[in-house]
C-alpha cells in the first residue's frame, strides 16, 4: 500500500494541502460534516475536540452540520501548547463540494479569516484541498496578533494525510 501524500500551497494570504482520498465526495462531507471528525484527523494539534458548549448565543450545533448559517464550538490549544481557547465557527458552504466556516474568538464576531474543504470528484475517489484564508482580514492588529498562517501547511498536509488514512 502507498503511503498518504499531500502537496502543500502557499500564497500571500492562505495555505493548504491537497491529496487524494479513496472516497466519493459525498462520503467525505458525511464524516467531516460531523464537528467531532475535524478534531479526529487535524494535523496541526491544535484542535481539541468538538465542544458541548451552546455558544455565547446559545445557538450552537451538537454533532453534524447541515446548513450554512449554523455555528459550531470547537476547543482548542494555541500554538504554543499551553494556552486553551474556544473558537465559534459559521459555516459559509456546506456540500458534497466542500466544507467552509469563518472563525471568531468565542463570543466575538467573525474578524476574515476561513478554514475549509474542498472536494472534486477524481477517477477512484476524490481530489482533496484543506485550507486556511485570511484575505478578508482588514485589521492589521488581528494580522499581527494571531501571526497568520497560525498554522503552517506541513501541518495542514498532515491533515490531509490522515483523512487519506482514515478512507484507505
Amino acid at each position: 500500500m502507498n503511503e498518504p501524500q499531500a502537496q502543500t500551497h502557499t500564497a500571500e494570504k492562505s495555505v493548504s494541502a491537497s491529496g487524494f482520498v479513496a472516497a466519493s465526495p459525498h462520503a467525505l462531507y458525511e464524516y467531516l460534516r460531523d464537528p467531532r471528525n475535524q478534531a479526529a484527523v487535524d494535523g496541526s494539534g491544535m484542535i481539541r475536540a468538538a465542544s458541548a458548549d451552546p455558544g455565547s448565543e446559545g445557538e450552537a450545533v451538537q454533532g453534524a452540520l447541515d446548513s450554512e448559517g449554523q455555528v459550531f464550538v470547537m476547543d482548542m490549544l494555541w500554538t504554543d501548547g499551553t494556552t486553551k481557547y474556544k473558537v465559534e465557527n459559521t459555516v459559509t458552504r456546506i456540500g458534497d463540494d466542500g466544507i467552509e466556516w469563518l472563525v471568531a474568538d468565542y463570543g466575538n464576531d467573525p474578524q476574515g479569516w476561513r478554514w475549509g474543504w474542498l472536494f472534486e470528484t477524481a477517477e477512484g475517489g476524490t481530489s482533496v484541498t484543506n485550507y486556511c484564508d485570511w484575505s478578508d482580514i482588514t485589521d492589521p492588529k488581528v494580522l499581527e496578533a494571531k501571526g497568520f498562517p497560525v498554522v503552517d501547511p506541513e501541518k495542514i498536509a498532515v491533515t490531509v494525510r490522515n483523512l487519506q488514512e482514515r478512507f484507505s
